[in-house]
This record gives C-alpha cells, structure tokens and sequence, in this order.
C-alpha cells in the first residue's frame, strides 16, 4: 500500500513539474534579457543623389552582442527618389522580430528651396525664347510628393516650344506648318497639326463672344501697323498710316474667307489674307499649360505668361486664406503699379495696354491694339484687366474691351457672370466692375 502511494504521489510531483515547466515556456526568460532596436529615427528624408550610410541597429542578449543572428534588407537606391523600407530581422532562439526604418529620397533641383516654417518646396523657372515674351512659372509642392521639378519644367517648355513654332507668323521652323507658312501662301490648303487647328477654330468660333472687337483675319492691317511701328522704332522715321491704305487692307480681312476643314485639320484663305492669333494665343497656351499643371499633384503655381496673362493654382504657401497678391502695372510708369488684388485657385489675371508695343508720333501715342471697325488703335483707357476662370476667352476679353469706351467694357463685364476688371483711365483715374473692389481689390495706390 505504501508503494502504491508513493508512486501516486511521484506522478502527481511530476505532473505539477511538467505544468510549471510550460508556464515557464509561455514567458520566454530568454527575450527578458534581448535589446533588439535600430538607432535613430524610425523615418528619414534625404535627397537625391546624397549618399546614405544606415546608422544600424543593437542586437545584444545579457549584454552579449548576437548581431550575427540579425539579417537587413537595405534597398536605398539614392540615385531614384521614392520611399524605401530598410528591415532588420532577429531571427534568435525560433522567435523572429522584424524591425523597419523608412528612407525617403526626394527629388533635388536647381531653382528650388524649402518654403520657410513649412514643409513645402518652391521651384522657379523663366523661359524668354518662347511667343516673343519672356514666361515664368513658380511651383509648389510638398516636401513628401516624388515631385521632379526639373521633368514639369521641360513638360511646360514642350508645350511653349511647340506652340511658338506653330503660331508664330515672323518665321518658318523645319517640319511645322505654322501661320507664317499660311499666311505666305492663303490660297494654297495647308494641312496642318491638330493643336493649331484647335487654336485658329477656337479664336474664330468665340469672335462672336467679344463682338468681333478682334478678327483673327485683320492681319492685312495689323501688318501695315507693325511696319509703321518697326520703321520708328528703328529708323526713327514715325509717321500714321494712310487711311486709304488701312481701308483697301481691310478687303482682305473677312473670317467667312477662311475654311476650316475637321477631317484632314487643313485651312484655305481667301487672296490676299492672313491671320494674327496675337490677341488670344498667349491664353490659349496658358490653358495647355494650366491643364498639365493640374494634373500633377502641385499644392500651387503661379504661371506669368508675358506680363499680361497670370495664371494662378492652388494655394499660396504662406499667405492667410492661401490667396495670391499680384500687383497691377503703372502704365504711366511712375509707380511700379497702380493696384494690388487677390488672386485664388482658378483665377486668370490678364490685362491689355497701351504701354507695351507702341510708338510715337509727335504727341500722339499709337499701340498694336487695333480696333477692327476703324481700323486705328483706339485711346479710351490706359490698361483694363480683368480676372476670370478661362484663360483663352480671357485674353479675347481683355483685347476687345480695351477697345470699349470704359463706360461700355464695365456695361460688358457686368453682363457676364464670374468676370470683373479694373481700368486705368486716361486721365489717371481708377475704374472697376460691379463686383471687383469686393471680390479681388487689395488696394490702389496714386
């Protein structure tokens, strides 16, 4: 009987033992004693092209180093930018523990910086080969977004690049058929790239929409105009054009004459026609820009298209309200400029004058603005500019209501939703829209 408890009570000892054991188990007094951690932050930013050296890790079990049971993935490639998770992994005693740091390597480019007390970055670029003007354009976007600014300027120069060649009317460039390729030769069927046909039947179908105060067909005129100007300008020798002359060029200048046809883009003109996109090319290439533009993930831009088309997205980056302040020109020059107004995603600020291409004759100043009904370039303002969301009809607008009476172009903003400007008058004073001072006025200055 005493055998038989004893062996009853060594297996109940045993069991009791075995239990503890597993709890034991359970707890892992192994990993009591395990530092695993990386040193330093858990995420870090770099740029592109810095070279990258891991701080690392600690891997050690009561003080003794166990690095050896430690595997790392490291897949920082610093000359691609993107984000990039380093792993460490403790593969010790059949536990495995995995450890990761992120490594982000940003886009680096000459003409950008960090914005002050933020976490946006600012990129400048200004071209002066492209539409006879000089072109700038500011970026913005945050510091995380693989951004390359670099590949956003050259998207935004292909697209002035192509249209300088296809719209320009002074010179030929090899493999285009552009307005002065046209123009030489109206009669002839010109076919031509899509992009221009867009632009030419863009201009002649919203005519319409300004009163035709512009006729993309009064090239004829315009010419004479432009050789008057040019012979001032670099002879010295100012005169005004014969009426008689501007009268018989107008003959030629009907835009029923020109025919476009959608199947094969090509256009005919009429004898003796030629076309001048002037007045709305600037807009329209301001919109292919704006469009590429707002599809990458910008947090805002500011585009200067010539000085006369500003074009604005997004938001400021350290304004209040995230709004834009730009600054009208003086046309009398005596100030930089005469007004300051806001500007929002959106918004189209383009303004037309007198004090840009021009020359004198005596006292008497004459612009390149002409109007198309008398044939001369009207003086009922200094400037008019106006603020829009399109701006391609804004350009048409600002070229056909400069040539308005003040009076009048107020009677047409005002008859236009969305639409409001502000003139400088000839005689110095400041003029608005119904809705300008309350929506866009900074203030004026005299």
């Amino acid at each position: 009987m005493k055998r038989i408890l004893s062996i009853s009570l060594l297996l109940l000892l045993s069991l009791l033992l075995a239990g503890c054991k597993d709890s034991e188990d359970d707890i892992d007094p192994i990993y009591d004693n395990v530092i695993f951690d990386t040193f330093g932050e858990d995420e870090i930013t770099i740029t592109e092209g810095i070279k990258y050296f891991d701080i690392g890790f600690i891997a050690k079990d009561s003080g003794v180093d166990i690095q050896e049971f430690v595997t790392v993935d490291n897949p920082v490639d610093t000359s691609v930018p993107g984000s990039y998770d380093i792993t460490f992994t403790l593969d010790y005693h059949d536990k495995i523990t995995v450890l990761t740091r992120t490594v982000i390597v940003l886009y680096r480019n000459a003409g950008c910086s960090v914005v002050d007390d933020t976490e946006l970055i600012e990129c400048y670029q200004n071209w002066s080969s492209y539409l006879h003007t000089a072109v700038t354009l500011k970026i913005y976007f945050n510091n995380n977004e693989f951004i390359n600014a670099s590949d956003v300027f050259e998207e935004v120069e292909n697209i002035l690049a192509l249209y300088h060649q296809i719209s320009d009317k002074y010179d030929t460039y090899e493999g285009y058929v552009n307005v002065k390729t046209i123009n030489d030769n109206p009669t002839d069927t010109h076919v031509i790239l899509p992009e221009l046909f867009e632009l030419i039947s863009f201009t002649i179908e919203k005519q319409d929409d300004v009163d035709d105060l512009f006729n993309l067909a009064l090239g004829p005129v315009l010419q004479i105009w432009h050789d008057y100007r040019e012979d001032c300008l670099l002879t010295s020798v100012c005169a005004v054009p014969e009426m008689n002359d501007l009268v018989d060029a107008s003959l030629f200048t009907n835009p029923d004459d020109i025919i476009m046809n959608s199947e094969n883009y090509s256009i005919t003109m009429g004898e003796g026609m030629s076309i001048d996109l002037g007045g709305v090319s600037k807009g329209f290439i301001s919109g292919k820009i704006i469009e590429y533009l707002d599809s990458i993930n910008l947090s805002g831009y500011l585009l200067n298209n010539g000085e006369s088309n500003i074009s604005i997205g997004g938001t400021h980056p350290t304004r209040e309200g995230g709004k834009f302040i730009l600054a009208i020109t003086d046309p009398t020059f005596n100030l930089p400029y005469y007004a300051t107004v806001y500007l929002e995603d959106g918004d189209q600020l383009v303004t037309s004058g007198d004090y840009q291409q021009y020359y004198m004759v005596g006292d008497d100043l004459y612009h390149h603005i002409i109007h198309n009904d008398t044939l001369m370039p009207e003086r009922n303002s200094r400037s008019v500019s106006i603020i829009y969301s399109d701006p391609a009809i804004s350009d048409l607008y600002s070229t056909a209501i400069f040539l308005m009476p003040i009076e009048e172009g107020i009677e047409f903003i005002d008859g236009i939703d969305g639409l409001e400007g502000i003139w400088y008058g000839m005689d110095g004073t400041i003029h608005f829209s119904q809705n300008f001072e309350e929506l866009y006025l900074q203030d004026t200055f005299e």
